[in-house]
């Protein structure tokens, strides 16, 4: 019972401070060129970057 609060707690904090945490993450280097390496391993999305990069 007490893991349940605890994941429902954990959850809604993770939810109301979404914005902060994705600011503070991508606002590392290291990690912002890390998701940016990742992110352009998809093929849609890489193709959507290409497409408006250099169109």
């Amino acid at each position: 019972m007490r893991r349940l609060i605890m994941l429902a707690v954990g959850s809604f904090a993770i939810y109301r401070y979404r914005y902060r945490i994705v600011n503070f993450v991508l606002g590392q280097p290291e990690l912002r060129r890390f998701f940016i390496q990742l992110s352009l391993r998809v093929p849609f999305l890489r193709d959507r970057f290409v497409n408006r990069a250099f169109h």
